[in-house]
């Protein structure tokens, strides 16, 4: 049996930009409150990831700069391996 379709849910949207600002303004006064934290923290979550990824890519910059230039200390993956086994026993 065909899975049942919902075709209402493939159309483009229906409203624009400036009817769902006036649908938004005409809330009640809390949900307006709700609306406006849900859409402030979805930038928020967008300007702090773009924040630690600049933050990432400085840290990475800097450890292969550290490497290239010997002054970090490194080890075989056995060495690591044997490092994280006795870590894991404690």
């Amino acid at each position: 049996m065909a899975p049942k379709s919902f075709p209402r849910y493939n159309l483009p949207m229906e409203h624009s930009f400036d009817e769902v600002r006036q649908f938004a303004s005409e809330l009640p006064e809390e949900q307006r409150l709700i609306l406006a934290n849900t859409l402030l923290e979805s930038l928020t979550e967008e300007a702090a990831d773009a924040e630690l990824a600049a933050a990432w890519d400085k840290e990475i910059a800097l450890r292969v700069a550290e490497l290239k230039a010997g002054a970090a200390a490194t080890c075989s993956f056995e060495e690591l391996a044997t490092d994280l086994r006795a870590i894991a026993r404690r």
